[in-house]
């Protein structure tokens, strides 16, 4: 008889474990540390977020961060005529979002002048432990470039135990011609000596260009993706200086080539490579009043950038530095959770051919903030931040906060706010000197002087709902935005493009809707989705109103997770987009009128399955944009593309 309750005491307090043990890991991936310099739960952080983890990159067939990030909620891939990937967060561009690694930002992808995505492509898939996205202002923490958002990467931490993996993807694509692509990454991590860790990511990437089949494809015609080769190096060595204090070192390396070849019709040809290096070092420190974070960042990047649309010199060789600097503390008094720190960039560019007189250009940006969270009632929470930025050419501007999280109860969370932020210009679109190559060749941007800094006011409100087996969030967004700078054509009476400018737009907005929901219907199928609703708008300061184009008013996606077997899965996806609208000109009697046409609609899917053949060894395969959907097919007016149907196989072995 004891025997008997032991047993099932026993078979009990294991099964709590097991139990224990699925809260403990859905806390740790519902922590996120972006919004607040802090781990907290996403739930009642004072911003809306998502999370991608280190489990959900292995499961997927992705190239990219950009690819990565594509299909979660109020994220658009906006990518150029050859391929080159923009992230916007509701409606706004990349110039609004703000990426970091480690908490560090990334910034020398503007070496490149315009059209870079190198950012999103520095950092080896494999070293990517999490992804947190704050859809959203963030202003206040972070500075202007993140009034649509963060994008913050976070590296797998070295640790005591030795591990790594190798891993390999090829990708053939089925429709069009050539388009081949190949990656290879490894990375190890463990204990050097007591105190000592050390991290180590490289990833090589490279594929062919693509040309899409079509009926009424032209000599000379561009590439639909452009050739790439990538390679990115991460290292990351951690010291325990005591049992309070850390200090790490992060070294990582990228070299990105894009060989000759043709982006324009003319034919016009193209090749840029680049060179970056950053370093960084960190203190941590765990005191008994709280914790301190300081670190200074150095980028050196060097572009040569070959265009035959140049006078001569047809070679623009730019070198460009960054030093980034942060210091913080995170203090618990009472019912205030305060950070408080200040931070301090220098931008140093040099390239003779650009800037027309002096051959650089060189800005300095400081700013303190301070944000706290007061615990009102054991329920309600409400946050209060500021950010006091002083910029040598505009002087000091304040970006407040102000939030409110609301816990109904355990499983519903009500919470909204209000930010105000400032965005000066980059130094580029200042410059008087500032002259470059635009309208795929045909005409030249300059800077304009005499440029207004942004200034947005945003507002966001939500639910967010969690049970056992399911959960769902609905957020609403505004974003009104004075002096929004977009760029300026002037065409002749050809309606040829003969010069651009950047310029002030009076004003402009843009609203809508996010939602998303997953839901675990079987014990081993899974079912989630998101959907994103965006209207925009602008205003000219004749008081013509105009919509912000490349921008989809809805966008949809919906995940079919099957887990088969202890060994196999599958996953279906199915993406919607609808309501992208473009410009275009018409001859109305003589006079050319620009018009705002909606591109159709279409759906992209994907299916992908993964076996694990053993403890140390994974085998992926799948099909990408299975129906091998063509936009240019669809609506000639599309500027983004699908790959045609693409097949991939992926392995990686853990050791």
């Amino acid at each position: 008889m004891n025997f008997r309750y032991s047993v099932l005491a026993f078979a009990l307090a294991n099964a709590s474990m097991v139990v224990a043990a699925e809260e403990q890991t859905r806390e740790l991936e519902n922590m996120v540390t972006t919004a607040t310099l802090s781990a907290r739960d996403s739930a009642t952080v004072p911003a809306f977020t998502t999370v991608i983890t280190a489990e959900d990159i292995e499961r997927s067939a992705v190239t990219s961060l950009a690819d990565l990030l594509r299909d979660t909620v109020g994220v658009h891939n906006s990518n150029d005529s050859l391929g080159r990937d923009e992230l916007r967060i509701r409606g706004l561009g990349g110039d609004y979002t703000l990426i970091l690694v480690n908490g560090k930002r990334v910034s020398s992808g503007s070496a490149f002048a315009k059209g870079s995505d190198v950012d999103y492509n520095s950092i080896p898939l494999n070293s990517i432990d999490r992804v947190e996205i704050i859809r959203g202002p963030m202003s206040s923490v972070y500075g202007a470039d993140a009034i649509g958002g963060v994008l913050n990467i976070i590296t797998k931490a070295p640790t005591q135990e030795w591990s790594g993996n190798v891993s390999a993807e090829y990708r053939t694509i089925e429709s069009g011609e050539d388009g081949q692509q190949q990656r290879l990454g490894a990375s190890v991590r463990g204990e050097l000596a007591p105190g000592s860790r050390l991290f180590v990511a490289i990833e090589q990437k490279q594929h062919d260009a693509w040309y899409e089949d079509r009926a009424d494809k032209k000599a000379n015609e561009p590439p639909r993706l452009e050739e790439k080769t990538s390679t990115n190096l991460f290292v990351t060595l951690s010291q325990d200086l005591n049992a309070e204090q850390t200090l790490d070192v992060d070294l990582a390396l990228n070299k990105d080539d894009r060989p000759l070849g043709v982006y324009a019709s003319g034919p016009r040809t193209r090749e840029q490579e680049l060179e970056r290096m950053e370093l960084a070092l960190t203190h941590t420190g765990r005191w008994g009043w709280g914790t301190t974070t300081a670190f200074v960042k150095h980028e050196d990047s060097e572009v040569k950038d070959f265009n035959s649309s140049y006078a001569a010199p047809q070679t623009h060789n730019t070198g460009e530095q960054n030093l980034y600097a942060k210091a913080y503390a995170n203090v618990t008094a009472g019912s205030n959770a305060i950070v408080a720190g200040m931070d301090y960039r220098h931008q140093e560019i040099e390239d003779k051919t650009t800037y027309l007189k002096t051959g650089k250009l060189s800005i300095d940006e400081l700013a303190a903030f301070v944000q706290d969270e007061i615990t009102v009632a054991d329920n309600l929470f409400v946050t209060l931040g500021g950010r006091l930025d002083n910029h040598e050419i505009f002087g000091s501007n304040l970006s407040p906060k102000a939030y409110v999280v609301y816990q109904v109860n355990d499983a519903l969370t009500v919470k909204g706010g209000v930010s105000k932020a400032f965005k000066a210009p980059d130094g580029s679109y200042l410059s008087a000197e500032y002259s470059i190559r635009s309208c795929g060749g045909a005409c030249d941007l300059a800077g304009n002087p005499d440029l207004k800094a942004e200034t947005s006011i945003n507002y966001e409100a939500g639910i967010e709902l969690r049970q056992d087996t399911w959960e769902m969030a609905l957020s609403w967004f505004n974003n009104d935005i004075d002096d929004l700078i977009e760029r300026q054509i002037t065409y002749d009476t050809n309606n040829d493009p003969v010069a651009a400018e950047w310029i002030n737009v009076a004003k402009a907005n843009t609203n809508g809707f996010e939602l998303t929901a997953s839901a675990d219907v079987l014990s081993n199928l899974t079912l989630s989705g998101n959907m994103t609703y965006l209207d925009t708008e602008y205003e000219d300061a004749a008081g013509e109103k105009f919509v912000l184009t490349g921008r989809p008013e809805y966008e949809a996606n919906t995940t079919v997770d099957w887990q088969a077997s202890d060994a196999v899965s599958a996953l279906l996806s199915v993406n919607y987009l609808a309501g992208m609208q473009y410009s275009s000109w018409a001859n109305n009697g003589g006079t050319w009128v620009q018009e705002f046409p909606v591109a159709k609609s279409y759906y992209r899917t994907d299916l992908g399955v993964v076996g694990k053949v053993s403890d140390t060894f994974t085998l992926r395969g799948g099909v990408k944009n299975l129906t091998d959907v063509q936009l240019s097919e669809i609506d000639p007016s599309y500027t983004l593309f699908e790959l045609g149907r693409n097949y991939y196989v992926s392995g990686t072995y853990n050791f």
